[in-house]
């Protein structure tokens, strides 16, 4: 469903594009999604084979084909964060809670572990003073 006329002036022509670049045996390849259209005014803009949309920059193209790929885009939020919004306030208190004890008892292994690593090193020089 490419576009019969772009801001009221007939489309007359309608091919695919050719791609910027050539095949490994030197031929012409094709964009068949991305149409070139001639206008009956004699300009050129270029097109979406599956919609109306229309551009008079042929690289703009491209990226708007994404919307006819039937997947939704990813979110940045993860569900639990988007649903949050619509919890009541004991449970984001109790949730909180939780995020609370996670990052205290991270902490207390973090310190374990650092100290843990310090007296290896300590023995680890120890040990190359008696060789």
């Amino acid at each position: 469903m490419t576009a019969t006329e772009v801001d009221g002036v007939a489309v007359v022509s309608d091919e695919p594009r050719e791609a910027p670049f050539r095949d490994n045996g030197g031929n012409t390849i094709y964009q068949p999604q991305t149409r070139v259209l001639t206008l009956a005014n004699g300009t050129v803009v270029y097109g979406c084979q599956h919609c109306d949309y229309t551009s008079p920059n042929p690289n703009s193209i491209r990226p708007h084909l994404g919307k006819h790929t039937g997947r939704t885009r990813k979110s940045t939020a993860t569900p639990s964060a988007r649903d949050s919004l619509n919890l009541p306030l004991a449970e984001l208190m109790a949730r909180l809670d939780t995020l609370t004890a996670v990052t205290e008892d991270r902490d207390a292994w973090r310190t374990r572990a650092l100290k843990a690593e310090k007296k290896l090193r300590q023995a680890r020089n120890a040990l190359v003073v008696i060789k």
